[in-house]
């Protein structure tokens, strides 16, 4: 990443404050909204300075975000069961802090694997996908020797 050290700080310790704040929430929609803050404050950095894996982390984080949201707000309007299962939900946020980690040690191929994920899960929200997840045909889980 081509980013300033004073501005990865900014972004290592803003995830590691949204991190505390999901974890010590029990409402889903509110660590929705802490999470929200990931792709808010790499928006605000690459107003300053611009860079392929920022852009790259911002608009996965923001797709998968809205992904959630649509599938939580679908079921609300309709008698479709449009569920997200919990294990879809837990590994949202803790892919979420495997990708702070790699962003810490600043390991880029790490971070890129790590967006495949979130895209994979974000792809499981959508119809052909939860099909996909039901039929064991996409992969977003977590790296367990990463997240302790």
């Amino acid at each position: 990443m081509n980013i300033s050290e004073t501005n990865h700080k900014i972004i290592a310790n803003e995830f590691k404050d949204i991190i505390d704040l999901i974890d010590s929430s029990t409402n889903l929609e509110d660590k929705l909204y802490f999470f929200s803050a990931s792709f808010g404050v790499l928006n605000r950095i690459m107003n300053l300075e611009s860079d392929a894996t920022l852009i790259f982390m911002h608009q996965i984080l923001q797709n998968c975000f809205q992904a959630i949201t649509q599938r939580l707000s679908a079921r609300t309007k309709s008698n479709i069961s449009s569920d997200v299962p919990q294990e879809m939900i837990e590994q949202f946020f803790l892919l979420f802090k495997e990708l702070k980690i790699a962003f810490e040690i600043k390991n880029k191929i790490r971070i890129w694997e790590i967006l495949q994920r979130f895209s994979n899960l974000s792809y499981a929200m959508s119809g052909n996908g939860y099909y996909m997840y039901l039929r064991k045909k996409i992969n977003f889980e977590v790296d367990k020797t990463v997240i302790k």
